[in-house]
């Protein structure tokens, strides 16, 4: 149909351009057009049609390769292969199997031969580090008791403090007035048994001796009644002076006399009464006497007790008329004791002293 159109379209371009060379120039220049376009679209399509059955044939190629591989390594193990492979692998499970239990069994018999000396071994090591803790855990506690002692002690006094200052807090003037007047009081005790162990004075230890029988304050009574037994005590132990020698010359330089013994009773006496001499001196003198016996001694003795004003002459006065006398009293400063006891005892005394 397309040709009979063409060749009837031909006829008729034919016929025109007979009539009309002008349209046929114009149809000759249209088909030179439509052959070039015609032609240059056929070159255009041939290579893309060349390159996709290349590409086919090279993709038809890849794939029998690839089929190729798959198959061999499939076609390439043989069944006795296969066969001794697992042979080999059953052989060397059961090769571990074994071995594994045979160490097994080695260990077991280990563990029960050397366990009883371990366990016995262990206990010992434990034990031993037991007693070790123990022994180092003791002096620890001691040292923690010890320090917590010393800090409830220090609790204890510090509440006592704040007790007392908390009394003070809450009481009147007028009991902080009486407080500070009994402690200027106790000071005062405690200035009195000083004096009385220091200087010897007899003075400090009688007005002790008065506070303690006549003042109302029970507290004094007590402080007084502490301070004459720190004076006592201080009197009982032994010398309190050092032994010194009379010195005849200065103060017998009339007598001919070269030793202190041969010194007679009136003279001692002399020197045992006479308070401006040096206290050494007297108490060396009334310790002499204890030799002399008689009866003017220990009536010289008993005075020197009963009045001197020094402890020690006092002291050494007393302990001198014991041993003439046979007077016992361990308190040698017990005056109203020994002055009774003569009191009573003199007349049968006497006439045993020689005169």
């Amino acid at each position: 149909m397309s040709e009979k159109s063409n060749s009837d379209q031909n006829k008729k371009s034919g016929a025109l351009s007979k009539s009309n060379p002008l349209a046929d120039a114009l149809e000759r220049l249209e088909r030179s057009v439509a052959q070039r376009e015609g032609n240059r679209m056929a070159s255009l399509v041939k290579p893309i049609k060349e390159d996709a059955n290349e590409s086919d044939e090279g993709l038809s190629k890849k794939s029998s390769a690839a089929e190729d591989s798959v198959k061999e390594p499939s076609n390439s193990k043989n069944p006795n292969e296969i066969d001794s492979n697992k042979t080999g692998y059953s052989a060397k499970l059961s090769l571990f199997v074994f071995s594994s239990f045979i160490v097994t069994a080695i260990f077991i018999i280990l563990g029960v031969v050397f366990w009883p000396y371990a366990k016995k071994h262990l206990n010992s090591e434990l034990t031993a580090i037991h007693e070790a803790a123990i022994s180092d855990k003791e002096p620890l506690n001691e040292g923690i008791l010890n320090k917590l002692g010393d800090v409830n002690s220090r609790l204890d006094v510090l509440s006592k403090n704040l007790d007392q200052i908390s009394n003070w807090s809450n009481s009147s003037a007028a009991d902080v007035y009486e407080e500070l007047d009994y402690l200027r009081q106790r000071n005062e005790l405690i200035s009195l048994g000083d004096l009385a162990i220091h200087n010897a004075d007899r003075k400090s230890l009688d007005k002790l001796i008065s506070i303690r029988e006549k003042n109302s304050d029970p507290r004094l009574q007590s402080g007084a009644a502490s301070e004459i037994l720190r004076v006592k005590l201080a009197y009982m132990n032994g010398l309190r002076r050092g032994s010194q020698s009379i010195p005849i010359g200065q103060l017998f330089p009339e007598y001919d006399v070269e030793n202190e013994v041969d010194l007679n009773t009136e003279q001692l006496i002399s020197l045992l009464d006479d308070l401006d001499a040096m206290d050494t001196h007297r108490v060396r003198a009334a310790y002499l006497l204890a030799d002399k016996r008689n009866g003017k001694a220990a009536t010289a003795l008993v005075n020197v007790v009963a009045n001197d004003s020094n402890l020690d002459v006092v002291r050494e006065a007393a302990m001198t008329f014991s041993e003439m006398t046979g007077f016992r009293n361990e308190d040698l400063l017990d005056v109203n004791s020994l002055i009774n006891w003569w009191e009573k005892n003199s007349d049968k005394v006497l006439p045993d002293l020689k005169n």
